[in-house]
């Protein structure tokens, strides 16, 4: 009898935690020094954690000081060279990187088909020094956002919302502004699914590694 309600008690958890939506926030504002970013995460119940809290955050500078006290010169720096078969060894990760995205593609889209845009503001203000300049990056702007967001919800949910975007012009001097705010909601059933996907093809990379007709074609 105990043994059955466990049972019962278990599976209502498993099936609350399949239904329950993760509510992925993130908010982000650029403009001038003033940079802010926020990363929320929510979900049923009230239960909210902050990844970034929000305020003010500028861009860490390096400053150098120049005019050390001393008159000894500095030691000379070795000579760095260029460890060999180095761009032959970044060409052959970047192949093994491309491999493994191939493969494990279809478990990413199988998540990307299921998450909902619940909503997304991409608003950029942008100025050059000359007026022509500045209407031509607006252009730009404007195709290069067409592109993305075209890839984007042919990728996502087609029950997402639509955007709103905005490329602002400003004539009267260089300036920049970045504005992004969007919401994802995801299952967290999906990303168990998604999960044992990529699962599977790590232990079927394994198996095909461990199996001898492998080993007698690569000898």
């Amino acid at each position: 009898m105990w043994l059955w309600l466990l049972a019962l008690i278990l599976l209502f958890i498993l099936c609350v935690l399949v239904l329950m939506p993760l509510n992925l926030e993130v908010y982000y504002r650029h403009r001038g020094q003033d940079n802010h970013l926020s990363l929320v995460i929510s979900t049923w119940f009230g239960v909210k954690y902050h990844f970034l809290s929000p305020g003010r955050r500028p861009i860490p500078v390096l400053r150098l000081r120049a005019g050390m006290k001393g008159t000894q010169d500095p030691a000379p720096e070795k000579e760095k060279r260029s460890p060999p078969g180095g761009p032959v060894r970044t060409y052959l990760r970047l192949i093994t990187y491309f491999r493994l995205g191939k493969r494990f593609w279809p478990a990413l889209e199988f998540l990307l088909h299921r998450t909902e845009l619940r909503r997304l503001e991409w608003r950029t203000l942008v100025g050059l020094p000359d007026a022509a300049y500045t209407g031509m990056a607006v252009g730009g702007l404007w195709s290069l956002k067409g592109m993305v967001l075209s890839i984007l919800y042919r990728l996502i949910s087609k029950t997402s919302t639509l955007p709103e975007v905005a490329v602002v012009p400003h004539f009267t001097g260089p300036s920049f502004g970045l504005l992004i705010h969007c919401i994802f909601t995801i299952r967290i059933g999906h990303i168990m699914v998604t999960a044992i996907k990529i699962a599977l093809v790590f232990i079927r990379d394994a198996l095909w590694k461990a199996l001898p007709l492998n080993r007698l074609l690569k000898g």
